[in-house]
């Protein structure tokens, strides 16, 4: 709760990313707040108050994700939303052109991305394909399986990418962004 609350104001893309691996977490903790408590929460070394919300958060993931029946696979409905929501932002900073350093930055990274369209034809936009070929690098490098040079490239260039974004829309929510 505590990263992610601090991801959610400095990086937006992170913050995807992290509460990403959070259902992970969960899941492989199969729903059981008690393990969840027992590995998780009191891992965080703070007040009783503090470790409180921590658990509550947990909690509440838990149960939004049973409600949403997403115990298997698949991401929590307002980071579904989140995710179009920045989409929409891309594509008002791409027809306002005033971002330059931006649009040069996606311009780049687009071959890419329709090159990653044709392996994962289940993202919904660029955004949500970014950040699962982002997620699986992860989980790779997690598991220890070797990486191609060419796939590290990419993964860097998805990161700038939506690095770049994400200090847009910071702005943008702290109303220093006008579109």
């Amino acid at each position: 709760m505590l990263a992610a609350q601090q991801k959610r104001k400095e990086n937006i893309a992170e913050y995807i990313l992290y509460l990403y691996q959070v259902e992970d977490l969960i899941r492989a903790f199969q729903f059981n707040i008690n393990l969840i408590e027992a590995k998780l929460v009191s891992n965080y070394k703070t007040d009783e108050k503090t470790t409180e919300e921590i658990k509550n958060w947990y909690n509440n993931l838990v149960v939004m994700m049973e409600k949403e029946g997403i115990k298997e696979k698949g991401h929590l409905q307002f980071l579904t939303n989140l995710i179009g929501d920045i989409n929409e932002f891309h594509i008002q900073l791409m027809n306002a052109g005033r971002e330059t350093n931006y649009i040069h930055t996606f311009k780049i990274t687009a071959g890419l991305l329709n090159e990653l369209k044709q392996k994962n034809k289940n993202a919904q936009n660029d955004i949500q394909l970014g950040l699962d070929t982002i997620y699986g690098f992860l989980l790779l490098k997690i598991k220890k399986v070797a990486i191609s040079p060419e796939t590290e490239n990419a993964v860097k260039q998805l990161s700038k990418w939506l690095g770049s974004l994400s200090e847009l829309y910071k702005k943008f929510e702290a109303g220093d962004l006008e579109l």
